[in-house]
């Protein structure tokens, strides 16, 4: 039903367009049932259009028809059906996504493991990924392990390719797609999208544009109860605590979200050698709280005393130049992406757990003379209001030491990224080949107002300027700039700022050699050259008018001048490498729809430098991971087209892989001499105590084998099953902590990695006449994912933060459906059995040492989880040529 385009070098050919658009086309073919048989799916994954199956390595791709038969509106949905995938979902527009268990633990500052694109938009960034919604697309590709020549950084372990449909020359289409749902423990949930295809020019410019607007209901209450007053950590809470209540910021399904946004496609075909693209897509996401639960205060129920929201903004552009030059295919993809978040979290629990350890006086020694600790207690204050040593004051963020309060931490962060890519490529009886220039500088960037007092009936009324803490730190600085020191306007006592500048540039290439008609030999590589820049800050309390230079030991003439001249930024620290990644497989098509081969690719993450603060336990710098990847496969057809049967198994060694830790660094500043130089206050400490930071902690593996079965049972059954076996590991034993212990040792878990994870399908469809319509469809899935362990160290129960096992979950859905000639409606539930699954426990938020008396809650643990079982109903419409 599709019009050709008379363009020849169309990334997908006209001769498969139908597999590109088959959601839609499926609407208003013949409905007759004929025998069935496995569609052939093209991808472009190396960059060049071929079928999956005849690609010598382990890629998953799911068609526009697979997607919209499961109900899939985002990376979380369809990744329940890839097995080498998991993805770590905290809520609307936030995710991690990791291939074949490439993980050492979540962060805020670690570079990806895997890379997401969008058509030819790289859209990985630093930390959590963005959520992309699945609307109008033609296909997702999986790329399972390094994908280093072709994708460079980030794509260490992984490749996610998500590609939208594009316009189509000389047809008309309009396509609505809807629908609505809901469950006993949810709101309401809609969803809808638009979708033009309009050719403008005949023969030569067509215009796709889709514009889309989802509400996703809430499912977790926020619910009543008090902040904590029980420690399990040895030390009693400040007599104070407990006291305040979450009364004001009571609500029901309090992580709602609203998603919404569009994407406009502009094609010009200027003749048969010669057309370019242009791109921009938008998203916009307004959600409440995360999707998580605290099971000590109930079933998808928490206890926070902030208003938690997170507001995302994304756009990409993108101008792509495709052209025929006889001896070879040229293309120019230009790229721009850009991504701002806002968010605030309650931290009320983490800034009780280290109040709780410092904020409280010490009745066995008194300072002298008042207002600074005694040399035989560096670190410690004096209580002006008893005349007692203050363990730490800064925690002290209430009027006394025995103060209760809300805290809370707001976020705003920006990235940013252009990238520019020529590849000539041209296919031969004898050679393929593949050559490729590759720019790229990108920009990430995020501010920290960090442990933000709050009090009043709605908890939004600071009292810093009321704080013990305060008080601390004006006298502090006053004595250390010998003039007296005020900060009237601070809300906060920490602020921290860092912008870190990232610039790459590499060549590529890849030659594939058919040595008989049945055996080819692909040598590839990539050399790059890459650099990055990070200019961090930490002001202490959280003044941005007037800042202090950072920790003792920083505020020398030097740095003060420069600071000042540089918007209160210090000079930056940079870091430079290069490299090259090689590439290597051989393949035997030993039938015509059987083929087995060897591989072996590496994959690279990024070196760089870490935000730092006097001397360091961990380098300033840190290298480049490496990720070697050996996999032998196998890929069949059987029964005539029925049916398709892929087999791989992997060995994954992991180098100097990279780990966001606390540095344990708190030594003392040493003169010439070596000896320690004592602090007029507090201790001179030259390290950098609770700073996160990058290292390279030693070696691991990832063993693993993945196995995908689809089968077209006789005329009217569609079966699919995959499933992945991984075994992910460290091999190195080390001490991480500085104190002698090995912390790290051989054999512990990656964590965040599910030991096995695999879904199956079944779908049946019939004709029939009922309602008008010509065909009845059903569909149940389930997909499995296996436990894991939420960090690598196995902290102990008694730890704030412990280790926990993420326990293992099944989910099942089930579709029904009518599909017209030019319509389809069908009605389903989600999540069958109301599954709880459990993505992952959060961890280094100290709040699991806490409890609460009064409400009953013995500990406090917040857990991501999925949503609950829903019903709903579902409606596509078409009108067009």
């Amino acid at each position: 039903m599709q019009a050709p385009s008379k363009f020849s070098i169309t990334p997908v050919a006209a001769a498969v367009t139908a597999a590109m658009y088959p959601g839609y086309a499926a609407i208003a073919q013949d409905n007759e049932v004929e025998e069935e048989f496995l569609d052939e799916i093209i991808v472009t994954s190396r960059k060049r259009s071929e079928s999956v199956q005849e690609i010598p390595a382990t890629i998953q791709a799911i068609s526009q028809e697979a997607l919209s038969a499961m109900g899939s509106r985002n990376m979380e949905d369809f990744s329940r059906f890839i097995p080498s995938v998991n993805i770590v979902s905290y809520g609307s527009g936030s995710s991690t996504v990791v291939f074949r268990g490439a993980i050492t633990g979540s962060g805020y500052i670690a570079q990806a493991t895997s890379s997401i694109y969008l058509d030819e938009i790289s859209v990985t960034n630093t930390g959590s990924q963005p959520t992309l919604r699945a609307v109008d697309m033609a296909r997702i590709e999986a790329l399972s392990g390094p994908q280093g020549t072709l994708y460079g950084s980030d794509a260490q372990a992984g490749t996610m390719r998500m590609i939208t449909n594009k316009p189509v020359m000389n047809q008309f289409e309009a396509v609505f797609d809807g629908e609505v749902r809901g469950g006993s423990e949810s709101d309401s949930s809609y969803r809808g999208s638009l979708t033009f295809n309009i050719p403008l020019v005949e023969d030569k410019l067509a215009l796709r544009v889709v514009g889309f607007s989802d509400q996703d209901g809430g499912f977790i209450d926020n619910v009543y109860g008090h902040t904590a007053d029980i420690s399990h950590q040895g030390y009693d809470l400040p007599s104070g605590f407990g006291t305040l209540d979450n009364a004001a910021v009571l609500e029901k399904n309090w992580n709602d979200a609203d998603i919404y946004g569009g994407r406009v496609h502009l094609r010009w075909e200027m003749n048969d050698n010669w057309a370019a693209t242009g791109s921009i897509h938008h998203q916009t996401t307004n959600a409440g709280a995360d999707n998580y639960f605290d099971p000590y205060a109930g079933d998808l129920e928490v206890v926070r005393f902030h208003n938690e929201y997170r507001n995302e903004e994304f756009d990409m552009y993108s101008f792509v130049l495709e052209g025929d030059l006889g001896f070879a295919q040229l293309v120019s993809a230009t790229s721009y992406f850009e991504r701002d978040v806002t968010a605030l979290y309650d931290i009320t629990s983490y800034a009780h757990y280290w109040a709780g350890a410092y904020c409280s006086d010490s009745y066995y020694t008194q300072a002298n003379p008042p207002y600074y600790a005694s040399p035989g207690a560096p670190y410690y204050w004096t209580n002006p209001d008893t005349g007692y040593i203050v363990w730490w004051p800064v925690y002290c963020n209430g009027p006394t030491v025995d103060s209760d309060f809300f805290s809370s931490y707001y976020g705003p962060s920006h990235d940013d990224k252009f990238t520019q890519e020529f590849r000539l490529s041209s296919q031969g009886d004898t050679v393929d080949w593949i050559v490729g220039l590759f720019y790229e500088e990108s920009t990430d960037s995020w501010k920290a107002p960090f442990n933000t007092p709050t009090n009043g009936g709605n908890g939004d009324v600071n009292i810093y300027q009321n704080s013990a803490s305060l008080d601390f730190w004006e006298f502090y600085w006053s004595n250390y700039y010998g003039t007296p020191t005020t900060y009237p306007g601070v809300t906060s006592s920490w602020h921290s700022e860092s912008v870190t500048d990232w610039e790459q540039t590499a060549v590529f290439g890849e030659v594939t050699w058919h040595i008989t008609d049945d055996v080819n030999l692909t040598l590839g590589g990539r050399y790059f050259e890459r650099s990055n820049t990070n200019y961090y800050l930490v002001n202490h309390p959280g003044a941005l008018g007037n800042p202090p230079l950072g920790e003792p030991g920083a505020g020398d003439a030097e740095s003060r001048a420069f600071r000042l001249a540089g918007d209160g930024y210090p000079e930056g620290r940079s870091a430079e490498e290069e490299d090259f990644i090689p590439k290597v497989s051989l393949s035997w098509a030993f039938s015509e729809d059987k083929m087995m081969y060897g591989l072996y690719t590496r994959g690279q993450r990024p070196g760089g430098v870490n935000r730092s603060r006097g001397d360091p336990f961990f380098p300033n710098s840190y290298s480049a991971d490496l990720m070697d990847n050996y996999e032998f496969g196998v890929k069949t057809g059987f029964a005539d087209g029925r049916g398709r049967l892929n087999a791989t198994v992997y060995h994954m060694a992991w180098t100097d892989y990279q780990l966001n830790i606390v540095d344990p660094a708190s030594s003392p500043c040493l003169d010439a001499n070596g000896d320690e130089i004592p602090g007029e206050v507090i201790a001179n400490v030259c390290g950098q105590p609770w700073q996160q930071v990058i290292a390279n902690a030693g070696e691991a593996h990832i063993d693993g084998i993945n196995v995908e079965l689809d089968y077209a049972a006789g005329d009217n059954w569609l079966l699919g099953m995959n499933f992945e076996v991984m075994e992910a590991e460290s091999d190195t034993t080390k001490d991480l902590n500085g104190d002698g212990v090995n912390n790290l040792v051989k054999g512990l878990r990656l964590p965040i990695v599910p030991s096995s994870k695999g879904s199956a399908w079944a779908e049946f469809h019939t004709s029939t006449g009922l309602f008008g319509a010509e065909e009845l469809f059903v569909r149940t899935q389930w997909s499995y994912t296996g436990d894991s362990v939420n960090i690598l160290e196995p902290l102990p129960e008694t730890d704030p933060n412990p280790q926990v096992v993420n326990p293992s979950y099944t989910i099942g859905d089930i579709r029904f459906g009518l599909r017209g000639d030019t319509w389809e409606a069908s009605l389903f539930v989600n999540n069958v059995t109301d599954e709880r699954a459990v993505y992952t426990t959060g961890t280094g938020v100290f709040e699991w040492g806490q409890g609460q008396s009064v409400d009953g809650r013995a500990r406090q643990q917040t857990v991501y989880t999925n949503r609950p079982m829903e019903i709903g109903l579902r409606f596509m419409k078409r009108w067009g040529d």
